[in-house]
C-alpha cells in the first residue's frame, strides 16, 4: 500500500536524485537511491517483487549491449585507428576536418569524450587560428551530434530497452535533431573560422585511403539498419571482426574490458528499469498523463531538457522522464523529448565535457555560450518546425 501519493513521491524522488547529482554525487548512485525512495514509499511490500520483476531479459541486453559498445570505443581509440581516420579527412581540407574530427570521434560513447577530441582536434584548431571560446564551441557541438541517434550511445541503448523499440527505429526518429544541430553548428561554426585569415598547411600525414578505418561504423549501421540485426549481435559481430584484422596487444584488450565494465553505467541500467517497473506497478504514469494531456506537446519537451539542464549527464532524461511520461508518447512526441534531452544536455553548465573542453582550450564558459546558446535555439526552432509541418 503506498504511503504517499504516487506522484508526489515521484516528484520528490526525481527532485533528489537531480539535487544530489547536481552536488556532485555520482549519477548511478543517485539514481539508484531516487529508485528506492520511491519504491518504498509508494509500493511498500511489493518493492520486493516489482523489483525481482525488473531483472528481465531487456534490462540484460542492454547491459551486454553497452558494455560491447564501450569495449569497441576504446579498443578503437587504443589501436590508433580514431587518429588515421582524422588524418584522413585533412585531405579534403581544414574546415572539413574541423568540423568531421569531433565528430567522428562523437561516434566513440566515452565520459568526457569532448576532451579526447580536444586533444587530438587542437592542432589543427591552432594553425587555424581559432580563438579558444570558438575551439571549444566547434569541439563540444560537433562531438555531441550524435547523442540521439547512434545505436553505440547509452542513451539510444537505454531507451531501445525501456521503450521496447530498436535502435534502427530510434536512430530514424531522431535523425531530424543530429540534421538540425548540424546545419546549426555549421552555420555558427563557418561563421567564426571565416573570421579568421590564417594559411593552413596540409598536415604530413594526412592521406584520404586511411578513410577506410571508418568501417566498424558502418558495419554497425549496415547490420542493425539494414538487415534489422538486434543491436547486440550487430556490435558483438563488428567487434569480433575488429580484433580480427587489428589484432590488439593482450594489454589493450584488458584495458579495454577493464573500460566497459563501468559500476556507475551499470548502476544507471539497472535502476532505470527498476525505477521504470515500480512507476508501471503503481500506475503513477497513467496518472499525469492525464493531468498532462492538455500540455502534453509542451510537457514532453520542457520535463527532459530541465532534468538533463540539472545533471548535466545526458542520458538521465530518458531513465527519470521516459517511465512517467510513456503513456502521452506518439512518434511527434517521443522525438520532441529526444530534442529536449538533447537542448537540456547542450546547455547545461553541469556537463562534463562542456567543462572539460573549456578547461583544456582556457576560455570561460560565458563565452562559449554567446555561441551555444544560438546554436541550440536555432536546432530545437528547426525539429519543432519539422514536428509541426510533417
Amino acid at each position: 500500500m503506498a504511503l504517499i501519493s504516487s506522484w508526489i513521491t515521484l516528484l520528490i524522488s526525481i527532485i533528489i536524485v537531480v539535487f544530489l547529482v547536481f552536488r556532485k554525487v555520482n549519477v548511478g548512485i543517485a539514481l539508484a537511491l531516487g529508485a528506492i525512495l520511491y519504491g518504498t514509499l509508494s509500493l511498500g511490500a511489493e518493492i520486493f517483487k516489482a523489483t525481482v520483476d525488473a531483472f528481465d531479459l531487456k534490462m540484460f541486453q542492454t547491459l551486454v549491449a553497452l558494455t560491447l559498445s564501450m569495449f569497441l570505443a576504446d579498443i578503437y581509440n587504443s589501436v590508433g585507428a580514431s587518429r588515421l581516420l582524422i588524418e584522413s579527412f585533412e585531405v579534403i581540407g581544414p574546415r572539413f576536418a574541423a568540423f568531421s574530427t569531433p565528430a567522428v570521434i562523437g561516434l566513440l560513447p566515452m565520459p568526457g569524450g569532448a576532451y579526447v577530441s580536444a586533444v587530438v582536434v587542437d592542432p589543427l584548431y591552432n594553425n587555424m587560428g581559432l580563438k579558444s571560446d570558438v575551439k571549444t564551441f566547434i569541439n563540444y557541438w560537433f562531438r555531441h551530434l550524435w547523442i540521439t541517434t547512434w545505436p553505440l550511445y547509452q542513451g539510444v541503448i537505454l531507451a531501445s530497452g525501456l521503450l521496447g523499440l530498436s535502435s534502427s527505429y530510434i536512430m530514424m526518429l531522431n535523425m531530424p535533431i543530429t540534421l538540425a544541430a548540424l546545419v546549426s553548428g555549421i552555420i555558427f561554426g563557418y561563421r567564426e573560422i571565416n573570421k579568421n585569415t590564417h594559411r593552413v598547411k596540409k598536415a604530413p600525414g594526412s592521406d584520404l585511403k586511411k578513410m577506410v578505418h571508418a568501417w566498424p561504423f558502418i558495419s554497425i549501421a549496415l547490420l542493425s539498419i539494414v538487415f534489422n540485426l538486434n543491436i547486440v549481435l550487430s556490435i558483438a559481430v563488428t567487434l569480433i571482426i575488429f580484433i580480427l584484422v587489428y589484432r590488439p596487444m593482450k594489454e589493450k584488450l584488458i584495458h579495454a574490458l577493464k573500460y566497459s565494465v563501468n559500476s556507475t553505467f551499470i548502476l544507471i541500467v539497472v535502476f532505470s528499469f527498476i525505477f521504470s517497473k515500480y512507476i508501471e506497478k503503481t500506475n503513477v504514469a497513467h496518472f499525469l498523463a492525464d493531468i498532462l494531456s492538455g500540455y502534453a506537446d509542451i510537457a514532453v519537451f520542457l520535463i527532459p531538457l530541465v532534468i538533463v539542464i540539472g545533471t548535466g549527464v545526458e542520458f538521465t532524461y530518458i531513465a527519470l522522464a521516459f517511465p512517467p511520461l510513456l503513456p502521452l508518447f506518439n512518434p511527434e512526441r517521443l522525438l520532441l523529448s529526444f530534442a529536449g534531452g538533447f537542448v537540456g544536455a547542450m546547455l547545461s553548465p553541469a556537463h562534463a565535457c562542456l567543462v572539460m573542453s573549456a578547461e583544456y582550450y582556457k576560455t570561460e564558459l560565458p563565452k562559449t555560450y554567446r555561441l551555444i546558446l544560438p546554436a541550440t535555439i536555432l536546432t530545437a526552432t528547426l525539429v519543432i518546425l519539422y514536428v509541426l509541418f510533417s
